[in-house]
């Protein structure tokens, strides 16, 4: 019985992704759909849409469209004669800078150099220049973590400094 329930949350999980990959896709154009849209759409408030989807993928919601513009601009690069900017327009990125960071944070290779190896050969990994490393979306928060981490220790360790100083 507990097999038969899981099996069938795995399903329901699955249903839920293909659902929120396709509101995505749906409304990729436009660079001011967000978080809060997509939770609308799939009829939950923005943080049990973050809850749900943090629990099925480890990813934030954000984190998880940003992945599927990525994603989608890959495939377009490789299939499409279009500017590096004109696919970022495309795939729903305001500037084609930002663009490009994303790209390059997630993939670790500019989408030019992706354009030019995915025109020439279709197995990139074995290519000496490309990389082949794809970063998911969690460095940011990490990095942040850790800054403000180091900061609270430094922090601990003036006061405790100064105690020692003053007091005794």
């Amino acid at each position: 019985m507990f097999g038969r329930h899981a099996n069938n949350s795995t399903t329901q999980n699955s249903e839920f992704l293909s659902e929120l990959r396709g509101i995505v896709l749906q409304n990729l154009l436009e660079n001011d759909f967000g978080v809060n849209v997509l939770a609308k759409e799939v009829r939950l408030s923005r943080s049990q849409l973050h809850r749900r989807l943090k629990c099925i993928t480890g990813k934030s919601p954000s984190c998880f469209i940003r992945e599927i513009r990525l994603l989608h601009a890959s495939e377009l690069l490789k299939e499409n004669n279009n500017t590096v900017s004109e696919i970022a327009y495309k795939v729903g990125f305001g500037s084609p800078s930002y663009f490009n960071k994303c790209f390059h944070d997630y993939f670790g290779h500019s989408p030019g150099v992706h354009k030019h190896f995915s025109a020439s050969q279709n197995n990139l990994t074995n290519h000496p220049e490309f990389p082949g490393k794809v970063k998911r979306c969690s460095g940011l928060y990490h990095k942040t973590v850790r800054y403000f981490g180091f900061i609270i220790i430094a922090l601990i360790l003036v006061i405790l400094m100064l105690y020692l100083v003053f007091w005794l």
